[in-house]
């Protein structure tokens, strides 16, 4: 069977039709889902890489001030916690209220050894107290108060009676 030159044509046309449609379909589509996913999967590596960028960059920062802490507790192995409160409490004119100072046994960890102090005050005023206490936290020993209880006198109101703990903290040795 002898085909027209026309018919011919036409079932060129539609052969390379089929072939663009099968190419389109076979290979086009495929390689363009699979280009898609893979512009997908490197937004989603380097969205994770800014954040371990982020993550490094704090634990950095941390571990410095870690070093920092554990370099100024290294400085201060002859620091003495009582007489450095006694000595605050000196400065801040509050000595003369404080009716008892006891070293207390503290918490120890695998890296370090808490050593507190409860301290007794009556008849201190609320500013006083509060200026006390604000030198104590702030101090460039890294002390901690712990466990405040303020009590109104009964004979002046105005007055308190106050016990809290302070505590500081020494590496020990490794070994």
């Amino acid at each position: 069977m002898r085909l027209s030159s026309r018919e011919q044509g036409n079932i060129a046309v539609a052969a390379t039709l089929l072939l663009g449609v099968g190419f389109w379909l076979g290979v086009w589509e495929p390689l363009r889902d699979h280009l898609t996913l893979l512009d997908r999967k490197v937004e989603a590596k380097h969205a994770e890489y800014r954040e371990i960028q982020e993550l490094a960059g704090r634990f950095a920062r941390l571990k410095g001030r870690i070093e920092g802490i554990e370099a100024h507790l290294r400085r201060s192995r002859e620091f003495s916690i009582l007489s450095y409160l006694e000595g605050l409490a000196k400065r801040e004119q509050v000595k003369d209220r404080i009716v008892q100072m006891k070293p207390k046994g503290g918490e120890s960890t695998r890296f370090y050894r808490e050593n507190a102090v409860e301290i007794r005050m009556e008849k201190v005023r609320l500013t006083e107290l509060v200026a006390y206490l604000f030198k104590v936290e702030n101090s460039p020993e890294l002390l901690r108060v712990k466990q405040v209880q303020i009590r109104p006198r009964f004979d002046d109101p105005d007055l308190l009676d106050v016990k809290f703990q302070v505590s500081a903290y020494e590496p020990l040795e490794a070994g």
